[in-house]
């Protein structure tokens, strides 16, 4: 019985290995080669690795190759019948986004200048969809526009199943391996790390954070590690509750929405490490607190 664990237990750890030589493999490799390129060729480079497909493909991909070395046919933890679970469906697309949307808020009402009553982000980026050019705002229309972008967050069926192979890998298949080996709370701390320097190839050509901005790029990988140990509380602390990684998808992908409305109303004239998006210190905040909460509800030894 001894021999067996060992041996399971090495089977384990190979897996964990080759599905993160493999993600970090193809994320940091691409990156490597985008910034020894000359600038055009480079800038391709970068735009393969943030197209959805690759960077939200390959953890998903990493997985079936983990699988098949292996020899993996342990059922993954996923369902695509969220419905069957009313109250977890609901939990994942509407409160984590209720934290953001109010992370927003707080990040205004501590700058209330930097709020674009103009709609000039909006007429500037929406308007070859048809954005007039003249839009105006009071705090009303931007907070029935808020809600209309958290309501429409919390139903957009395709961005859950795009933000699906991100999860599938890092909730669904590495998490309960890194559970297997560590306490419960510690797994869920290191796979939400691993995953935010997953993201470093990204911010550092300027996704999320742009390249203006105090301790660039280091100061964004940093914020971006700690955007994913928060959120990925809120998805580890769903997967592992109903044993189902669609209700993380859920939730990354309806914040992926209205995580970007802050930015739409906003002059921009703060450092993106504050927000108001949910990727800075303020526009967390709120998140923040929820995984906090969350974390301390998670069993602190290990899954068998």
């Amino acid at each position: 019985m001894k021999a067996n664990n060992i041996t399971l237990h090495h089977v384990e750890l190979k897996r964990i290995f080759i599905y993160l030589a493999i993600v970090f493999g193809v994320y940091y490799g691409l990156w490597f080669i985008a910034v020894i390129l000359p600038s055009n060729a480079g800038k391709g480079i970068y735009s393969l690795l943030s197209f959805p497909a690759v960077f939200m493909g390959t953890p998903a991909f990493a997985v079936f190759i983990t699988r098949k070395i292996t020899s993996d046919k342990s059922p993954l933890k996923f369902s695509a019948k969220v419905w069957k679970n009313k109250k977890a469906l609901l939990f994942s697309a509407f409160v984590p986004t209720a934290a953001i949307f109010c992370g927003t808020a707080i990040f205004f009402l501590i700058f209330p200048n930097d709020l674009d009553f103009s709609g000039k982000y909006i007429s500037q980026t929406y308007g070859a969809f048809g954005a007039p050019s003249d839009i105006s705002f009071t705090v009303f229309s931007m907070l029935r526009m808020g809600t209309i972008v958290y309501i429409i967050s919390a139903v957009c069926f395709p961005v859950w199943f795009i933000a699906l192979g991100e999860d599938i890998g890092w909730q669904g298949y590495l998490l309960p391996l890194l559970c297997k080996r560590f306490p419960v709370r510690c797994a869920v701390l290191l796979n939400g790390a691993l995953w935010g320097m997953a993201h470093a190839p990204l911010i550092y050509f300027g996704m999320n954070y742009g390249d203006d901005y105090i301790g660039a790029p280091i100061s964004g990988i940093a914020m971006m590690v700690l955007v994913c140990v928060v959120l990925g509380i809120w998805s580890s602390y769903v997967t592992l509750k109903y044993n189902n990684c669609m209700y993380a998808a859920i939730i990354h992908g309806a914040s992926d929405i209205i995580g970007e409305a802050g930015v739409w109303i906003s002059l921009s004239t703060k450092s993106t490490l504050l927000g108001p998006n949910p990727t800075g210190i303020i526009g967390m905040s709120v998140l923040i607190l929820g995984a906090s909460i969350l974390l301390v509800r998670l069993p602190n030894g290990k899954l068998h």
